[in-house]
């Protein structure tokens, strides 16, 4: 059954014509497949592709009742939804049919509920997807119809952020209930089946396409010699005056370089305390809730600014250049700007029983000024931002699948990276599970 749009038809003009984005044929034709059908679908692409620009656009446009949800709170926080584990209220671990719970109060929501946006999907593992798909039929009511005919729209890439397991158990666990860890294995997805949905345009490297094939070739592991010796003529010493950020491979490295390089300046030490109202777990938050900054440290916004045109975006680098208690200054690409403090919400859903649809609720807020320190970020961390150059330091080398696509792809051009070392064969980590699951 499609379950037609509740909105106007006004809302049709909007969905399909923009000012503030370009909509391209291939986002015409995702949001014909998003809008007016009930398919399941996996939305994908390469970094850069537009896919988080995508989902905001159809979440701001459709006329379907929907719920957000992604597997990490910073980015729950980031798309403006709740964690899969809020919403279904889920234990943390493996989950089993034991864990799912009924929501009596939330009983109308998910009876009219037309579809679930699972964003950063490639990190949902499959006995969460199972679990996902058991919690719908047993809050809508339709028990024998995968997640309760409720349709899913996943958004992701595989090839960069692979599902967390803890452990060798749990990884064997999963694979011998599921099949593996990745959520396309969950049966619930396996017998309503999934459309592809690969965005092919690149809006980040589009400049540089030597740059670009040379990621393609990365991500799916299609590299030759000729594509490792174009990569490495990148080895070379950082010597330009303005920041670059330096992109590790794990937060004790990445937390290292920020605490030395804060003691190595000569200068007072600022505190900002960040401000939480209500519901609020500061573990999602962007930034630090107790803030250190000195004159002259190195910062990442972590807000696009709200301001039109942009004076910077998430991931803009920059310097401090003055602060006391209640200011602070800083440069960024040559400009200077005096912040204010900025808000990020933590939501809740509620069916709204006169206008009959389901309406997003903010149940608590954290304040605080939108920059943190950066001399370094992980690779992780650094996923869905975009910079102008970067250090790239693989230390002892790449461990995980994606994990060095992730950290190249992040810089706009090739001229932008410098590397600390070689990269070399054993880098390019991608799981043939992931492969075979992109084949036509």
């Amino acid at each position: 059954m499609i379950r037609q749009p509740m909105k106007s038809t006004d809302h049709e003009h909007n969905l399909f014509f923009s000012e503030d984005i370009d909509i391209t044929e291939e986002f015409t034709r995702t949001l014909q497949l998003m809008e007016y059908t009930d398919k399941h679908l996996y939305i994908t692409g390469k970094a850069g592709a537009g896919k988080s620009t995508l989902l905001r656009h159809f979440v701001e446009h459709t006329g379907k009742t929907h719920v957000i949800v992604a597997p990490t709170g910073v980015s729950a926080i980031h798309i403006g939804g709740m964690t899969i584990h809020s919403f279904f209220r889920f234990p943390f671990g493996i989950i089993d049919q034991r864990d799912i719970e009924y929501q009596p109060e939330k009983r109308k929501l998910f009876r009219n509920l037309d579809v679930l946006i699972i964003d950063e999907v490639s990190m949902v593992r499959s006995d969460i997807m199972h679990a996902i798909d058991l919690a719908l039929r047993k809050n809508t009511g339709e028990k024998d119809v995968p997640f309760g005919g409720v349709q899913i729209i996943m958004f992701g890439d595989l090839y960069q952020l692979p599902p967390v397991v803890t452990s060798d158990e749990e990884k064997d666990y999963l694979r011998t209930e599921f099949g593996g860890e990745y959520f396309f294995y969950a049966p619930g997805l396996l017998k309503a089946g999934i459309e592809h949905v690969e965005l092919q345009e690149n809006f980040r490297q589009k400049e540089d396409g030597a740059f670009l094939s040379l990621l393609n070739a990365i991500r799916e592991k299609q590299i030759s010699w000729k594509h490792l010796s174009a990569l490495n003529t990148r080895v070379a010493p950082y010597t330009l005056s303005e920041p670059v950020i330096v992109l590790t491979t794990t937060n004790k490295i990445a937390d290292g370089i920020n605490e030395d390089k804060l003691a190595m300046i000569d200068s007072p030490e600022f505190v900002y305390m960040a401000r939480v109202e209500d519901v609020f777990d500061i573990k999602k938050a962007p930034t630090d809730d107790e803030l250190r900054l000195k004159k002259g440290a190195q910062i990442m916004m972590v807000k696009n600014d709200i301001e039109t045109p942009r004076r910077w975006v998430n991931g803009s680098v920059g310097t401090v250049v003055a602060l006391d208690n209640n200011t602070i200054v800083v440069t960024i690409d040559g400009e200077e700007y005096s912040l204010t403090t900025a808000m990020w919400e933590e939501y809740g859903y509620e069916y709204d029983e006169d206008s009959k649809e389901i309406t997003k609720v903010a149940v608590g807020s954290f304040h605080q000024y939108p920059l943190k320190l950066a001399w370094a970020v992980t690779i992780h961390k650094s996923q869905g931002k975009t910079f102008d150059r970067v250090v790239i330091d693989l230390g002892r080398g790449a461990f995980a699948h994606g994990q060095t696509y992730v950290a190249l792809s992040r810089c706009r051009s090739l001229a932008g990276i410098f590397l600390k070392r070689p990269v070399m064969s054993s880098d390019i980590i991608v799981d043939d599970e992931v492969r075979l699951f992109h084949l036509p």
